[in-house]
């Protein structure tokens, strides 16, 4: 099933084109990178939707407000958690001038000595991690959100942990990345498939 969705031409074609996207994000500078960092703290246990409407909504202003301000704002959004994620992204806003000098150098190395790097950051775990560098044009980690665990459920092996523990990731990511291997696809750009395939949309 998964070898025939990779194989249609206009899912293929829409695939490709937004890894071009992230490719261009790895060209820019602090400000799309800190950007994406924020939607991906944002898209932590809430919907990709929820999360981008709470984006649009707070970027211009993270800055100028406080915790609380921050925090009516992606409550004013229909975003949940609104006080944890106002708690980090009124913290992370320190990371803002130094992010893509910090992690680019490391991730043109090493992706997987980049993400450990990232969970310095409060409110980015594995998942969290693994999605910004994909964003910003790193392509060799898995995202193991909901969708993907669930077709992997489904599909290929059962896994029912309500959480998932780093070395549970870092195994099942192995498994999904055997799986693109064989595809002939990185495995950063597998989810986007898997994602359609759960939700009919390509976002993310």
């Amino acid at each position: 099933m998964l070898r025939n969705l990779v194989k249609n031409v206009k899912l293929r074609a829409k695939v490709l084109e937004r890894a071009e996207e992230f490719k261009l994000n790895n060209k820019a500078g602090e400000d799309v990178w800190f950007r994406e960092l924020v939607l991906c703290i944002l898209t932590s246990n809430s919907s990709f939707i929820s999360a981008y409407t709470a984006l649009n909504n707070l970027y211009d202003k993270l800055f100028s407000l406080n915790e609380d301000g921050i925090s009516k704002v992606l409550k004013n959004s229909g975003y949940r958690f609104y006080n944890l994620k106002a708690k980090y992204l009124f913290n992370v806003r320190k990371y803002y001038g130094k992010l893509k000098a910090w992690i680019y150098p490391i991730a043109n190395k090493d992706e997987y000595e980049a993400r450990e790097e990232l969970l310095q950051i409060e409110g980015i775990g594995m998942k969290e991690a693994s999605h910004f560098l994909r964003n910003v044009g790193y392509f060799d980690l898995a995202i193991l959100d909901r969708h993907i665990l669930k077709f992997l459920s489904s599909y290929y092996f059962s896994y029912s942990k309500k959480s998932l523990p780093k070395k549970d990731y870092i195994y099942i990511e192995s498994v999904l990345k055997s799986i693109s291997i064989s595809l002939n696809l990185p495995v950063g750009l597998l989810d986007l498939f898997i994602w359609y395939k759960a939700t009919n949309k390509l976002v993310k």
